[in-house]
C-alpha cells in the first residue's frame, strides 16, 4: 500500500509557487524602498498580487483534473 506523501513528485509545482511570491513580494519592497516616489500602487495593483496566485493555483487544479478524467 503506497501512502501520498506532502512531498511527493507530482505536489512539487505546488511547493514552486510560493517561493516564488515570496521573491516577488521581497523585490518589490526592496524596489519601493529604494524609489519610493516611482512604485505606484493602485486598486487594481492589490487585487491582483492578492488573487492571482490562488487564480494560477485554481486553474493548475482543474487542468490535473481534466487530464485525469481523459487518462482514465
Amino acid at each position: 500500500m503506497h501512502l501520498k506523501n506532502l512531498f511527493d513528485k507530482e505536489n512539487l509545482k505546488y511547493f514552486l509557487i510560493w517561493p516564488m511570491s515570496v521573491l516577488l513580494a521581497i523585490f518589490f519592497r526592496y524596489y519601493g524602498l529604494l524609489k519610493p516616489d516611482v512604485l505606484l500602487i493602485n486598486n487594481y495593483l492589490v487585487l491582483l498580487l492578492v488573487f492571482g496566485p490562488a487564480l494560477v493555483v485554481t486553474i493548475i487544479l482543474v487542468f490535473n483534473k481534466i487530464l485525469e478524467v481523459e487518462r482514465d
